[in-house]
């Protein structure tokens, strides 16, 4: 109550300010098209030193100030209208051999970093990444030097720029000057097969850098398992319920990504990176073997499954920025890959008793992918105001062959186009763009496919009621395109009965997002409050039918999910440089419908991390309990990890000595509510529960450290196999992270 009456008081007393504030933003946002346009074509070749990051506008700590925003310290913090922004402290830098590493030692609230896992996270999806505004991997934070880090933008709720990213991580490091470095890491478990590593060199001369590296992971037949339930029931209403207690499984994944890079940079003018790069990952398996009892039969079923992917992507990219007269810059972007890879699906029943082979399929799909993007944008900077505008354009072509000998072709050419201005005037701050984008998706022999328009309005505000207190209210739009496996028609044998079959009339579908924040900041306490509400009208979900004797898996255009999460995440620091807490509360509620159901979930989900130094340790412990999230007839519910690990930093030297899962057994599990075929599925490791490591790394600095390269923008890549659908096993991607 005590803060509505004195957000009432604000607003009243600054009302001239607000009718200001609004009427220069609907005047400017007016013209933000034509300006773009007409900009983006006149552009002078010559281009004048403009000394700031080019990543944000009105981004430097003088500006900061200036704008009245709100400062926090250890560890700084600058909310700003669009993102966070900070700052790391000393400690932080001095316990963190990399980027990553660094992150963790951030305790943002509402991030959850996993330095074994290999994965950054927000509410349980990833978030995107990036490094001087350029797309990353979280393997590429690895390569950085906490050094060289000058702060961390943190973008929960993305522009129209970022394309419907969940969340936006930008890394912001120094420009290079001169000297070197090298970096490297392993990591090993001690009673598992499982290790991940990297090593980095880097060597400058002038304006000039190469950079040379690789990183590389391997999980070796390491032991998981699974519990799972299912019941079917048949058209004329008589039901069948299949128990499967496990007897053994296994998840494998190993790759290798060499990388070579260079780069040229002169100061406040020309940006040029090109990178080459492959990927080269070994089949990446999944395999289960169970005994299934049957509710009709006294007999029981062995059941073997597997699941294999392997291939090499050899990838391109060229960036170029050029800084222009009056706080102008433009950037181009250059992406291109080519998959070749092999996906394997295998599904054995043998009657226990007797050893005869009750079912046995094989599916074997060979890909070629290619895909290309190119995006131009634009950036206007003026004192407390910005224009952002540009277009992108990606393509990817999949030619699927079975061993049959049946070929599918399918198409994808995405033409996006957006603008977006941002004002801030006072305590108010407001940002409003649109997108729009052209989908052509066709499968080749069939000539159906999606094509359509689909528009992105976006609008956010912030109000800064005082130091310790901000609100932020954000709505925004995506579209979500259906996937090759979705569209791809040709019937794929799941198991003894069951088929999918896809559907090429299948539409892309928008959704729309509304989120009310508020931040608080106080001497030891900062934190948010955060209600978030997600509309998917016309989402992309399966539903089940009876064909004769068969079960078949269809896709369709549903009526939709709608879903609410509201959620609580602090940082205390419970003594300053020495020992820091920081959690979330989540509660998640949903309601999706389609062909034949009307389903509900809701369910509560956090996490808790503690940040402890002496001297040259530092300890580290969390615990997370991802949410579970309904999508069509499906309850996913998310991980559940732990870790502890104690660290030793001397110089450019650090050996950490740690445990995964040492609070809790990692499980994750999928329940479908179909009313033909409901089934529980749930993921256990034996291999990852109690599961020590230790880890050596070693940074060595020579000269004046050249920084990674400053980019503002990047391309897509993405790339699909067409083998792709519902299986027994278990999604454990996650879990090969490890």
């Amino acid at each position: 109550m005590l803060l509505a009456v004195n957000l009432y008081v604000h607003l009243y007393h600054n009302s001239t300010k607000m009718k200001t504030v609004f009427s220069k933003f609907a005047g400017r946002l007016g013209c933000i098209i034509a300006y773009a346009s007409v900009a983006m074509m006149v552009f002078p070749y010559t281009s004048s030193a403009v000394a700031q990051d080019k990543s944000v506008p009105v981004d430097t700590l003088a500006e900061s100030v200036g704008l009245g925003e709100v400062v926090v310290q250890a560890p700084k913090v600058i909310h700003k209208a669009d993102m966070d922004v900070l700052f790391p402290s000393k400690s932080a830098i001095s316990h963190s051999q990399n980027a990553m590493g660094l992150l963790n030692h951030l305790m943002i609230p509402t991030l959850n970093v996993n330095e074994m896992a290999g994965s950054v996270k927000s509410g349980g999806e990833d978030v995107e990444i990036r490094i001087n505004g350029r797309l990353a991997t979280v393997d590429q934070l690895q390569t950085i030097d906490p050094s060289t880090v000058k702060r961390i933008e943190w973008i929960d709720n993305p522009g129209v720029r970022y394309d419907g990213a969940n969340a936006v991580l930008n890394v912001v490091v120094s420009n290079p000057t001169v000297g070197g470095s090298f970096m490297a890491q392993g990591m090993q478990a001690l009673t598992q097969p499982w290790g991940n590593g990297y090593a980095d060199l880097k060597l400058n001369s002038g304006r000039s850098q190469w950079s040379v590296g690789f990183q590389g992971r391997y999980t070796n037949h390491v032991d998981t398992y699974r519990e799972y339930e299912e019941s079917f029931t048949y058209s004329d209403g008589t039901s069948v319920t299949r128990t499967e207690s496990p007897l053994s499984g296994y998840v494998s994944q190993t790759n290798l990504r060499p990388r070579l890079a260079y780069s040229y940079i002169n100061p406040d003018k020309t940006v040029v990176w090109v990178e080459i790069s492959a990927n080269k990952s070994w089949p990446m398996e999944r395999s289960n073997t169970g005994r299934m009892s049957l509710s009709n039969s006294p007999e029981s079923v062995i059941l073997y499954e597997r699941e294999s992917t392997s291939g090499t992507t050899p990838r391109f990219n060229a960036y170029i920025e050029q800084s222009l007269p009056s706080s102008q810059t433009i950037a181009i972007d250059l992406n291109t890959s080519v998959f070749n890879g092999r996906s394997t699906h295998d599904y054995v029943e043998t009657d226990e008793a007797t050893g005869e082979i009750m079912t046995d399929t094989y599916t074997s799909i060979k890909d070629c992918n290619r895909t290309l993007s190119a995006e131009l944008d634009y950036v206007k900077r003026w004192n407390r105001s910005r224009l952002t505008a540009g277009v992108r354009y990606s393509m990817a072509r999949n030619r699927a062959t079975r061993e049959s000998g049946s070929v599918t072709r399918q198409y994808l050419d995405r033409t996006y186009m957006f603008a977006e201005y941002f004002q801030q005037v006072s305590k108010v701050s407001l940002t409003g763009g649109l997108g729009a984008q052209y989908l052509d998706q066709r499968t080749r022999h069939t000539g159906k496919g999606t094509f359509c328009w689909s528009f992105r309005p976006r609008f956010s505000a912030s109000y800064r009621l005082a130091r310790s207190s901000q609100f932020r209210l954000n709505f925004s739009t995506w579209q979500t395109t259906p996937s090759l496996s979705q569209t791809n028609a040709t019937p794929q044998q799941i198991d003894g009965f069951q088929y999918q079959v896809g559907n090429p009339d299948l539409k892309a579908y928008n959704n729309y997002r509304a989120a009310v924040q508020y931040n608080f900041n106080f001497p030891k306490v900062t934190g948010r409050f955060e209600a978030r509400w997600t509309r998917s009208p016309h989402q992309i979900a399966p539903y089940m039918e009876w064909k004769d004797d068969n079960l078949l898996t269809y896709f369709e255009n549903s009526r939709g999910l709608t879903a609410w999460r509201f959620s609580f995440a602090p940082q205390i620091e419970i003594i300053p440089s020495v020992l820091t807490a920081k959690g979330s509360l989540k509660y998640y509620m949903a309601k999706s419908s389609g062909r034949g159901y009307v389903h509900k979930c809701h369910n509560w989900s956090g996490d808790v991390s503690l940040l402890a130094y002496y001297g040259n340790f530092s300890f580290m412990a969390n615990y997370e309990v991802n949410p579970a999230t309904l999508s069509g007839e499906t309850i996913s519910t998310g991980e559940r990890t732990s870790t502890i690990a104690l660290s030793y930093k001397w110089k450019g030297f650090m050996a950490t000595a740690g445990m995964l899962m040492p609070f809790n057994h990692y499980s994750m599990q999928t329940e479908l509510l179909n009313r033909y075929n409901s089934n529980r599925n749930v993921l256990r490791s034996k291999g990852f529960d109690r599961m020590p490591f230790i880890q050596v790394a070693y940074n060595f600095n020579w000269g004046r450290q050249k920084r990674d390269v400053s980019r503002i923008i990047d391309g897509e890549d993405d790339l699909h196999t067409a083998l792709s659908f519902k299986t027994k096993n278990r999604d454990i991607s996650s879990l090969t992270r490890f």
